[in-house]
């Protein structure tokens, strides 16, 4: 897929670097660049794991499908 057709995106405001989404990324997809998550679209297969795991929810699917868990 390419960036402009895939369903996982980052906000560009509100991401805080801590590399969750990184740590979590089957794929090796996701990176922390300048404190800002980063996706290579070449490696993302869209399972959501980043985006689920974000803790400030800066990390969406295009359907709203996955979410981030609320904190217990």
């Amino acid at each position: 897929m390419t960036e402009t057709t895939h369903q996982i995106t980052v906000d560009a405001q509100g991401c805080i670097g801590c590399g969750m989404c990184a740590r979590v990324c089957p794929c090796g997809a996701m990176q922390v660049v300048d404190k800002q998550a980063v996706i290579d679209y070449t490696r993302c297969i869209s399972c959501g794991m980043c985006a689920t795991k974000c803790p400030k929810h800066v990390i969406r699917d295009a359907f709203g499908i996955f979410a981030a868990a609320p904190a217990l």
